[in-house]
């Protein structure tokens, strides 16, 4: 066997380690996860698809494949993750091939151990979401262009329509990626490839028909998004936190970007993130320098976030490491392209020298891709609920998704979410200005007293209704308790979302204490739940 083939071997083993290491989560889906899970076990086909675009933007294509997953494989959560570890693998043996048919073995080999240690994509080869396909996606993409720009066959074409079609089906944002790739790929064909223009643009004519039913509905549900500018941030800074978790193993703002990215310098600083993104700059730059026709590569990914930063200034969208996942790989293919030009002492010491302070900050440091954010889940909440004997006649009240227990939790009595059934509620008096900050800010900061719209609005739908003797089970969510917030200038410093639900976690809990008997108080990681009875 050939040496290039035992080390992709290697590389392929590595990374299934990687991604199944620490896999089992005790305390099972998050909010965002168990959103994916709810819509998947939707029902049918039909059914996955309204409970996907009622929720959000996204055509649901992850979760019409994990509902075939799970009919064959069944609804565990480890099984589950488990589809999301092969996406993983597979995107390192994707890496691979487009290394290899883009310039030689070696390189396809740098890419794949570039794929197999990244700390993003191995977090979200853990997530049940759809972040892990999309760098699949790209990936396999990337292969087909190149396979276009040197042999121009029919299959190739075909290829390049369906996966920039799952591309765009399964992530919205993607089609911006699409957009980015057909500009920079047309603009090479002009310049030193024209005998291939007519295939390519009727790829793209077929293309363009594929996605337009999809294109059309985007455009006009594009208001969906004005949500986001008031749940992240993200500003100048956001560039920093994307460049650190694109490179480093060491990841920051998974879920929400810090307000402020603020560096610090130290040992451990260095070696884990520093050292990392110079020597990935340095092979992107290596990559341009000694061959000019890569810039087409480089163009794809940095015309993307470019379009993603100009859509975020003129919407409701945030930049988020997850939601750039799509440039990652395209940058690691012109970091591999850099490195493999180097001489053979100095590559294995900077391949070395990764896979060790990757290997051993993934397995040692508790806030690493594998082993960070555990505690962030739904089941051990759930599980206070069942020992305390739940039953239909009780009440649940919590801050997010109403069914964020389901899986967990057999309940057929009430809930209620202050996010969707109580927050977009009027009880603002600038409720009808622009600017989220300003709408709310009335209702957030006046910390004296209890909402009277409010207090009426809860009491009358969630309190009086109760049966005498029932219990209520508040559900404290920890990430919304930044009440009370003193000033403005502490208000801006978080999403809108965070200060205007910390509110309202706090008034609902005082009008519980005010109307109910408390019971008992428990703490978890992330939740308090009191439970109240009438």
């Amino acid at each position: 066997m050939k040496k290039e083939r035992i080390v992709l071997i290697l590389v392929v083993v590595l990374a299934f380690i990687l991604r199944i290491l620490f896999i089992d989560k005790p305390a099972g889906f998050w909010h965002n996860e168990m959103v994916m899970y709810n819509q998947t076990v939707a029902g049918g086909p039909l059914d996955i698809i309204k409970a996907a675009v009622d929720a959000d933007v996204h055509f649901p294509l992850y979760q019409l494949m994990l509902a075939v997953w799970i009919k064959i494989f069944g609804n565990g959560d480890i099984t589950i993750r488990l589809f999301s570890v092969l996406a993983g693998v597979l995107t390192t043996v994707a890496a691979f091939f487009t290394g290899k048919e883009l310039k030689d073995e070696r390189t396809g080999n740098i890419f794949a151990f570039l794929s197999a240690i990244n700390a993003t994509l191995i977090f979200y080869s853990q997530e049940v979401k759809f972040y892990i396909f999309l760098s699949l996606f790209v990936t396999v993409s990337m292969f087909f262009i190149i396979r276009i720009l040197k042999k121009n066959s029919i299959k190739d074409h075909i290829g390049y329509v369906i996966i920039n079609t799952a591309i765009v089906y399964t992530f919205t944002i993607g089609i911006l990626y699409v957009i980015a790739q057909g500009i920079s790929i047309l603009t090479y064909i002009l310049w030193k490839k024209r005998n291939l223009l007519k295939n390519f643009l009727i790829s793209n004519i077929i293309l363009i028909g594929v996605i337009s039913p999809f294109t059309i509905y985007i455009l006009t549900h594009m208001g969906k998004y004005e949500g986001a500018n008031w749940i992240f941030t993200s500003n100048i800074f956001t560039a920093f936190v994307l460049i650190q978790n694109y490179f480093s193993p060491y990841l920051i703002g998974v879920y929400n970007n810090p307000q402020i990215y603020i560096p610090t310098l130290g040992l451990l600083q260095i070696i884990f993130i520093y050292i990392p993104v110079a020597i990935s700059f340095y092979g992107i730059y290596r990559a341009v320098k000694d061959n000019k026709k890569y810039y087409f590569l480089l163009a794809i990914p940095v015309l993307f976030l470019l379009f993603e930063t100009i859509l975020c200034m003129n919407s409701g969208l945030r930049m988020l490491t997850r939601y750039t996942i799509l440039a990652v790989t395209p940058f690691l293919l012109l970091v591999s392209l850099g490195l493999n030009d180097l001489k053979s002492k100095a590559l294995k010491a900077f391949i070395a020298y990764l896979l060790i302070i990757n290997i051993f900050y993934l397995i040692s440091s508790p806030i690493s891709a594998v082993r960070g954010y555990r505690e962030l889940g739904e089941r051990p909440a759930a599980i206070v609920l069942n020992n305390n004997k739940i039953n239909d006649n009780d009440t649940i009240v919590l801050a997010l998704r109403k069914n964020d227990f389901d899986k967990y939790l057999n309940f057929n009595g009430r809930k209620f979410s202050l996010l969707q059934d109580f927050v977009h509620e009027p009880y603002s008096m600038n409720i009808n200005q622009s600017n989220n900050y300003d709408k709310y800010k009335n209702y957030v900061l006046n910390n004296e007293i209890i909402n009277a719209d409010f207090e009426k609005d809860f009491v009358t739908r969630v309190i009086k209704p109760m049966q005498k003797q029932s219990k209520l089970f508040y559900i404290w969510d920890e990430n919304y308790n930044a009440y009370p917030i003193k000033s403005y200038e502490e208000y801006k410093k978080i999403p809108v979302m965070t200060g205007s639900l910390s509110r309202m976690n706090a008034e609902a809990f005082m009008l519980c204490q005010k109307y109910l008997k408390i019971k008992e108080g428990i703490k978890l990681q992330y939740y308090r739940i009191f439970i109240f009875e009438k």
